[in-house]
């Protein structure tokens, strides 16, 4: 943001075309490459993983010769995004003596998928070859840095889990959320990163409880409704367990797994500039009442159920080498 202020005389939904290219390609990859490419060549790995944000790991994969694969962190990324963070990295492909690749190298070998294949928007895959579906499975790690709160206790209402991530947890939205919410009728669990403060909210009443940080794997399966910025890895968490989401995107990928949702009837969206205590309130309410949400999310649950497991998909990766 510093290196590139214009980036706010766009709208929040426009930014991550341009940022992706900036921030993976231009500013991160020269910094990882430096560092990956002599532990490649003492090593010899005989295949990379990278993300599908890392742009240096097939640099160093096509360097010493070896195969690698891409790594899905949410949603198939737009085809211009990824080909301004190629056009990006195309000085860093020279400098090793390679032509540089379309997309930076991300889609020259296999492509692992983690999202279900009926969210991904129609016609946007162009972009990529072979492809290999992986089942997403949250994160279940952390549980010692677990607060103590009771989410058991729920006095009969329904319980809505509040969080914006621990990136972009801007406190100003997460408090309109939070006072929305508060208001509906609802049980609450919020939690504001590892860097927030519970405190920071001011006293609230007994229905609700604010931490730093609750693993999901213990909170979601007794969650009703998932309010979030709809990053990745709670909407996914979310999908995978059947729970309707209300999506308060506010930048990176977010936006895609927000439209998403919203296309598919598992949940609802609103744009970051729509945000207000009185709309967030409604939307909790309208999922909570309306039971097709729920019908819809679970058709998406099935779907994550039957995608290939870890295990399985480990073999697939060992066939490369």
């Amino acid at each position: 943001m510093r290196r590139h202020p214009e980036i706010y005389e766009l709208p929040p939904q426009e930014r991550p075309d341009f940022m992706f290219g900036k921030l993976f390609g231009e500013i991160t990859a020269p910094a990882a490459l430096a560092d990956l490419l002599p532990i490649v060549r003492s090593w010899q790995p005989e295949l990379v993983v990278n993300d599908a944000a890392e742009l240096a790991g097939p640099i160093a994969a096509a360097a010493i010769g070896v195969p690698h694969v891409t790594h899905a962190f949410g949603a198939l990324l737009p085809e211009v995004r990824v080909r301004r963070g190629g056009e990006e990295v195309a000085p860093l492909w020279r400098r090793e003596g390679l032509e540089p690749r379309p997309y930076g190298g991300l889609y020259d070998h296999l492509y692992i998928d983690i999202y279900p294949p009926s969210l991904q928007a129609p016609g946007g895959d162009d972009h990529i070859g072979a492809r290999q579906l992986l089942r997403p499975v949250a994160f279940a790690g952390g549980a010692d840095q677990g607060e103590s709160a009771d989410i058991t206790d729920r006095t009969g209402r329904p319980l809505v889990y509040l969080t914006f991530g621990t990136v972009f947890n801007d406190s100003d939205a997460l408090g309109v959320a939070l006072a929305g919410i508060r208001d509906a009728g609802v049980g609450l669990v919020v939690t504001v990163g590892p860097n927030g403060d519970p405190e920071m909210f001011g006293p609230q009443p007994p229905h609700v409880v604010v931490e730093r940080y609750i693993p999901q794997t213990l909170l979601l399966p007794v969650c009703d409704v998932v309010a979030s910025h709809a990053g990745s890895g709670t909407a996914l968490a979310a999908l995978a367990l059947g729970i309707p989401q209300l999506c308060l995107p506010q930048a990176a990928d977010q936006f895609l797994n927000a439209a998403a949702i919203a296309r598919a009837g598992a949940g609802l969206a609103i744009a970051p500039e729509d945000v207000e205590a009185a709309a967030v309130g409604d939307a909790i309410r309208l999922l909570l009442d309306d039971g097709e949400f729920r019908v819809q999310v679970q058709r998406l649950a099935d779907e994550v159920a039957a995608m290939p497991s870890p295990d399985a998909v480990v073999t697939v990766l060992e066939s490369l080498v």
